[in-house]
């Protein structure tokens, strides 16, 4: 679908697509964004997409500018941000006079300016490696180097340029997020598709290009500020929700931290924090008895699976809740990719479901099937996965206390920057899984282990949609719970 889109969408802004990517977290309500501005009058030179939150909201207020490329035949360096064409200011200069306009008008208000552009940064210029992995924003290093430091020299001459005093720069600077090498038309479309069907919304090549063309109806119509009833009111009159019978759906509401209020009324609820320690607001990792993982709570959840299989026709899950990365291990392995469902996640406010298609660009390395041996006379084998931090020392000082045999140990994690937001959107969560299952299998038919102990570091899609494919892996897969400091056994899968 997508190619067939970029073809038809050729010639029409990019900034269109983007802008309705961005409005539609008006029905993400954990975003908290109450109004989204198309060209935005106030905004300056940031003022493609501008999106404001609720009063009181932590996320930053985001102003963007976009800057599609047909094609690579340039990048971003130092060089490109100050070049100035006659008496044109650069664009550094351009950002930071928009940064000063909107500081004075909403003082109280966090903000953050997103430069987005397909265009990368050129190899080894000297800006480009002062940013982080985790926001795309400059490293605390950068404003804290000492005197006769490159990274002193670098910021005194970009607060010259901008003409501004160091402090100011800094301010400001730390506001910047640069996206760059970030969508080509075919992620673009893909990404946009999700999010649509995500939100209950057509999604097909017909809709995609309905929305193209009401945020160009906007833009001609000098319509700014939509709010989320204005948004609502153009997808009902294009017709773009998608009919309820179309994915039928049964709800699933687990907690073992806390009660939390969920968008969806639940058909079913697992109500787990009383099996576990720590004050009613804040349930721990710890249960009052550790024979409740699989002497309670997994035939609990099993008998809501049969009761599904028996009483719905749907396979399309969609779970709520604040649940240990345990409970979304075991409810991954229940629903599972071989017995037919679909799993529905709401991760950070977003919906992700476990049949995205799976990135092409997510990789996974591993340390060799050999290479950590322990125990020779060992059945089981140890797996860990780090994906929002780098696991292995805990798991290898865990390792180090063993109370049983483990002839080898295997690490996994993606070939990019560990973090939070290391899966950018389902499509990652699901390469992740696809990949770390035959990882682990041929590790257990290396080793010939009966047992494996799986230990996780990562969003909660993650393990949920691991657990979907833990068939055929191996005899019986032991769930290892961080119980800070330490690991404890949880769920046990077979």
């Amino acid at each position: 679908m997508a190619n067939a889109v970029a073809a038809r969408l050729k010639g029409d802004d990019y900034q269109h697509l983007f802008a309705w990517w961005l409005a539609l977290e008006l029905l993400m309500p954990r975003r908290t964004v109450v109004t989204v501005i198309v060209e935005d009058a106030n905004a300056v030179s940031v003022d493609d997409v501008t999106l404001l939150r609720e009063e009181g909201a932590q996320f930053a207020d985001r102003y963007h500018q976009i800057k599609y490329h047909v094609d690579h035949r340039k990048g971003y360096c130092v060089d490109a941000l100050t070049e100035q064409e006659g008496k044109k200011c650069s664009l550094l200069q351009k950002w930071f006079r928009s940064w000063e306009t909107l500081v004075a008008g909403r003082p109280d208000r966090p903000l953050e300016i997103e430069i987005v552009s397909n265009w990368s940064w050129v190899a080894g210029d000297e800006l480009g490696g002062f940013l982080d992995g985790v926001s795309n924003g400059f490293k605390e290093k950068f404003f804290t180097a000492p005197d006769k430091t490159k990274e002193l020299t670098l910021r005194t001459k970009l607060a010259d340029h901008v003409r501004a005093t160091l402090e100011r720069f800094d301010a400001f600077a730390r506001t910047l997020r640069f996206h760059f090498g970030s969508g080509c038309w075919k992620d673009m479309i893909e990404r946009t598709a999700e999010r649509m069907e995500n939100n209950g919304l057509r999604y097909d090549e017909n809709a995609l290009l309905m929305a193209v063309g009401i945020v160009r109806g906007w833009v001609k119509a000098g319509r700014q500020e939509i709010n989320k009833d204005a948004l609502e009111a153009v997808i009902a009159q294009h017709d773009l929700r998608l009919p309820k019978d179309e994915r039928p759906a049964v709800n699933i509401y687990v907690a073992t931290i806390k009660d939390q209020k969920s968008n969806i009324a639940p058909d079913y609820s697992l109500d787990w924090r009383h099996y576990f320690t720590g004050n009613p607001a804040m349930r721990g990792h710890d249960t009052v008895d550790p024979a409740d993982w699989n002497g309670k709570m997994l035939p609990e959840l099993r008998q809501i699976e049969s009761q599904i299989c028996s009483e719905s026709t749907s396979r399309f899950v969609r779970v709520r809740g604040l649940a240990r990365l345990s409970a979304w291990f075991a409810l991954g392995h229940v629903f599972s990719d071989v017995a037919g469902y679909t799993i529905e996640v709401d991760q950070q406010g977003e919906l992700w479901q476990s049949d995205a298609n799976p990135s092409t660009d997510f990789t996974l390395t591993s340390t060799g099937f050999d290479e950590i041996a322990l125990d020779a006379d060992g059945d089981v084998v140890a797996v860990g996965i780090s994906v929002s931090h780098n696991a292995e020392s805990d798991i290898r000082q865990h390792l180090q206390h063993r109370t049983e045999q483990i002839k080898a140990a295997m690490f996994v994690r993606p070939t990019r920057i560990l973090d939070m937001c290391c899966l950018r959107h389902a499509s990652d969560a699901v390469a992740l899984a696809n990949g770390v299952k035959p990882l682990i299998r041929d590790f257990v038919s290396h080793q010939r282990a009966q047992r494996v102990f799986l230990f996780y570091a990562g969003p909660l899609s993650g393990a949920c949609f691991i657990g979907r494919r833990l068939n055929a892996v191996c005899r019986e897969i032991q769930i290892m719970e961080w119980s800070n400091p330490g690991y404890m056994p949880s769920f046990t899968l077979a």
